[in-house]
């Protein structure tokens, strides 16, 4: 490992993910004293290459109805899986998301914040290229996620149980109730996987999460479903070829 300032573990939540956790389970072991491995139900390889690392702590859901979601629900039984870790920080992400390599000398030189705000580059096409239309990371309005958070193991940290699927947090994927300073940092960054997958690529996932959202009373089944293609075939969507120090040059 090559951080040893604070002790540091990740919560990665992960289904049928073998096509991506070997890269992202790779990177988190550089950076990470210990790794929980959430997953909700896995029928391929996922299981297998997780429990190939040896800082990892392979657990499984409880069974139930994968059109319900229960993204909240699972963020906080990720959380209640760490507490007897008793990290100092923690780093939560989907397994189709990874930290770029410039964490590792920004975990050294933390200031007093709570938690950081990072800009997510969303990857399209191919591992080269990432969106520059309304998912450009770069706009000072940018979106962004919260993945690393100082923790306290006795602390009540919570979630909107109501939510299905999306944001569960103001902070998301930290707990709501975040105490101390909240801070943005362009010292690191998330890049998302999610979009080259053959899950989504194939329109699968655009399905699956239609029907989600339309038993969350979020709208009709084809209107979620055409949500969700307009956002991958949207006239003025654009692309910008990727920065190569955004990546773990040793990690495949």
């Amino acid at each position: 490992m090559e951080h040893m300032k604070y002790k540091i573990v990740g919560g990665v939540t992960t289904k049928d993910e073998e096509w991506i956790i070997e890269k992202t389970l790779g990177a988190l072991d550089r950076i990470c004293d210990s790794i929980i491995v959430y997953d909700d139900g896995s029928t391929d390889k996922t299981e297998e290459i997780s429990r190939s690392f040896k800082k990892v702590d392979w657990h499984v859901r409880p069974k139930h109805n994968p059109l319900k979601r229960e993204e909240a629900k699972q963020r906080l039984e990720l959380i209640n899986l760490l507490r007897p870790q008793e990290p100092d920080y923690v780093i939560l992400l989907d397994a189709d998301e990874i930290l770029t390599p410039s964490i590792i000398p920004f975990l050294d030189k933390m200031d007093d914040s709570t938690t950081w705000k990072i800009r997510q580059v969303q990857l399209w096409t191919d591992e080269d290229h990432y969106r520059t239309d309304q998912y450009d990371p770069f706009i000072t309005n940018f979106h962004g996620k919260y993945p690393l958070f100082k923790f306290d193991p006795t602390y009540p940290y919570t979630y909107n149980l109501n939510v299905q699927k999306g944001g569960c947090s103001p902070y998301h994927p930290a707990p709501t109730n975040l105490p101390g300073k909240i801070s943005t940092t362009d010292d690191f960054y998330l890049i998302h996987y999610g979009m080259i997958g053959d899950f989504y690529t194939s329109g699968e996932k655009h399905k699956f999460y239609a029907q989600i959202e339309s038993l969350s009373n979020r709208g009709t089944y084809q209107q979620r479903l055409n949500h969700h293609i307009y956002h991958k075939r949207m006239d003025n969507l654009k692309t910008t070829p990727v920065k190569r120090e955004w990546f773990w040059n040793d990690i495949k």
